[in-house]
């Protein structure tokens, strides 16, 4: 903290011709009032009172008064004084304080209004306040978070363990709040450096609450105690600093809640002296001019130039965020008049599994099988967003071909349609990248569009197309080891990083050889369609065991459409995603599916596949079309193209394609966000 420095923290040094100021020299409200200009605010206690407020900058101006510490001079006393009028010159010298804590970048005083008779003189001492990391801020920002009329808009995010991802926070210039100064990159899949970015934090916001504290008006110390945003010891698993704020306070709790706000920031204080940097001349922000504008209307020719303007400008925003809200919003409307469970009738159809933002891939694959059309319709399988880097890019496309042709082209929800997974993966930094704080409107559109899509569509009657998987198992045993007998596994009760199969392997058991029985009933069609809508997938186990047993199965079956994983062994296995409540199925379960409803043919994605496309199953196809995947995969991607065969039935052919990139390049690397399951 740095402290308020009064009449007993300096004093006045000697001259070096002698002719300097005794001690306990004085100066009179009138002197204050003379040099108005640099007290901030002017001194009204009559006499002189030095100031020293963290706001203030300080290198030495000219010949100019000198302070010295308390070893070479005797404190300078509280109270009044006789009044003593300056006659001499004040010569220059060093300037010191022996406050341990404080640490003052350039000290000086500022002489005004100086005469050998009859002028006043005024002191203004202060000290480039520092950063969190002890940096010095010459230009200290100005911001007052316990003011209401300032707050422009709120963000809330939660932190499970620390470091949260910012690199230094900040005063304001009366060294009280907290403002993101700095934050940290993501440099690795997972890295904590990168936490409060993909949380969507952004430089510039002010912490306003701590696991709902208020902490608005608290001393910058004392804050940066309670979020104890430091990295562990990792020998004595302690925080490397201690408490340094007069509140003595100890980290909060975690999981960590922070209420940020973006605030009104006031002017940045200069100080009135010669070596302060210039303060920055506003300049006039230029009007950006978007390549595209929506107009509700989308024609081939609109396409055409969208699909220009997003090639061009890759990583860049074309559409404004307003044009891009309405938008979402009308492809919402279009899936929010569709089912659930959407049955659809089709000469041929081409169906594209994950895509992950791999936007140059999505050009490729119209180049191989022709754009979409009322003659060649498309059925995309979910995961359009995330992990890629051209996510906005991908789903923008494929939201305007929804709006050109709402008949042939067909959406289903993947896993990464989900506002958690975003923030995790990358699509909500993509758009805050490009939008900055305004983006979280768009953010929260597509998270209410997501919640709107189709789980699952019946092509003719004969081919089931879900992104993940089949339900689980009737009645849903809990996999439990407990007992050691490595007949299962305790899916609630494992909070370790690796999912439920590694896990078991590394106890000695192949997951593989655990089996559950199908379903008692099987599950049909028309369950399916009856699920609701409209909100995230519970993955959260220990909220959904809170949830009544029947609200918390039908959670159950809309994480399997979206989560689970087919095996080549009968019957129900552990999933590595096992956190997320999943099930791995055998190809028994699937035919079993499959024969109960009518159906022939089931097509799921979620899953890489070296070749691009697996029959995983004798009746079930997976495909996946983001070629080298996260860029170091080395798997092809793969589209299935359905057409009748000689007795009228959709019949698969593949086509395969390597990545490649802006310049068309096969086989070269696209960049990509984050890395873990897909």
């Amino acid at each position: 903290m740095m402290p308020w420095i009064d009449h007993d923290s300096l004093q006045l040094s000697e001259s070096i011709d002698g002719n300097g100021l005794q001690h306990k020299s004085e100066l009179t409200a009138q002197d204050c009032e003379n040099c108005a200009i640099v007290m901030n605010p002017p001194c009204a206690r009559g006499p002189l009172a030095l100031h020293s407020r963290p706001e203030w900058q300080a290198v030495p101006l000219g010949r100019g008064l000198g302070l010295a510490s308390k070893s070479q001079f005797s404190w300078l006393s509280r109270g009044p004084l006789p009044s003593r009028r300056l006659a001499k010159t004040v010569p220059p010298s060093m300037a010191r304080t022996t406050s341990g804590n404080w640490r003052p970048a350039a000290l000086a005083v500022v002489v005004r209004g100086f005469q050998r008779r009859r002028g006043g003189l005024c002191i203004a001492l202060r000290a480039s306040p520092r950063d969190s990391e002890g940096r010095k801020i010459l230009n200290a920002p100005v911001f007052d978070a316990s003011n209401p009329k300032s707050i422009k808009s709120r963000h809330t995010a939660e932190f499970c363990s620390r470091p949260f991802g910012v690199l230094a926070y900040a005063p304001s210039s009366t060294g009280k709040g907290a403002m993101v100064w700095e934050l940290g990159e993501e440099r690795y899949p997972g890295d904590p450096q990168g936490r409060a970015r993909m949380a969507g934090v952004e430089e510039e916001f002010v912490v306003k609450a701590i696991n709902g504290q208020d902490v608005s008006s608290w001393e910058f110390p004392d804050i940066l105690d309670l979020l104890g945003d430091k990295t562990l010891d990792n020998s004595s698993g302690k925080f490397q600093s201690t408490s340094k704020g007069a509140m003595q306070n100890s980290p909060a709790d975690l999981p960590v809640r922070i209420e940020f706000v973006q605030i009104q920031l006031q002017p940045t204080e200069q100080a009135p002296i010669a070596m302060t940097p210039p303060s920055q001349i506003p300049r006039p922000q230029a009007i950006r001019e978007y390549p595209l504008r929506y107009t509700h209307a989308v024609d081939d020719a609109f396409l055409k130039s969208a699909l220009d303007a997003f090639t061009e400008h890759a990583g860049q925003p074309v559409l404004s965020v307003d044009d891009a809200l309405q938008l979402v919003t009308d492809a919402d409307k279009l899936f929010r008049a569709e089912q659930t469970l959407q049955r659809v009738e089709v000469n041929s159809v081409v169906v594209v599994g994950d895509l992950h933002g791999q936007f140059y891939d999505l050009l490729r694959i119209f180049e191989e099988l022709g754009m979409p059309s009322e003659k060649n319709p498309y059925l995309f399988n979910g995961d359009f967003v995330d992990r890629g880097a051209h996510s906005l890019e991908v789903v923008f496309t494929l939201l305007l071909l929804k709006m050109r042709y709402p008949s042939y082209i067909y959406m289903n929800r993947g896993n990464h349609e989900a506002a958690d997974l975003n923030l995790r993966y990358g699509f909500a930094a993509e758009i805050r990248d490009h939008y900055g704080f305004d983006g979280h409107r768009l953010f929260d559109a597509f998270s209410e569009m997501f919640r709107w899509m189709p789980l699952a569509h019946v092509l003719n009657s004969d081919v089931f197309v879900v992104h993940g998987g089949l339900p689980g198992p009737d009645p849903r045993l809990p996999f439990n080891d407990a007992g050691g007998g490595g007949t299962g596994y305790d899916a609630v009760g494992f909070s370790g990083r690796r999912g439920g199969g590694q896990h078991l392997s590394l106890l000695g058991y192949n997951p593989d050889n655990v089996s559950l029985p199908p379903r008692k009933t099987e599950l049909t069609l028309e369950d399916i369609a009856s699920l609701p809508r409209g909100g995230d997938p519970a993955t959260d186990l220990k909220k959904l065991a809170e949830l009544p047993e029947d609200e918390a199965e039908v959670q159950r079956v809309i994480v399997d459409l979206l989560w689970a994983d087919p095996r080549g062994k009968t019957g129900y296995g552990p999933s590595y995603r096992v956190r997320k409540g999943c099930y791995i199925f055998g190809p028994n379960i699937t035919t079993a599916f499959l024969r109960r409803n009518g159906l022939r043919l089931m097509i799921r994605s979620h899953e890489v596949k070296v070749g691009g496309f697996e029959w995983t199953h004798p009746d079930c196809i997976t495909v996946f079309s983001a070629p080298n995947y996260l860029g170091h995969a080395g798997n092809k991607g793969a589209v299935i193209k359905l057409a009748p065969d000689e007795r009228g039935r959709l019949a698969p052919s593949f086509v395969t394609y390597e990545a490649q990139d802006v310049s068309g390049d096969v086989g070269a690397e696209q960049k990509f966000c984050s890395s873990a399951a897909s």
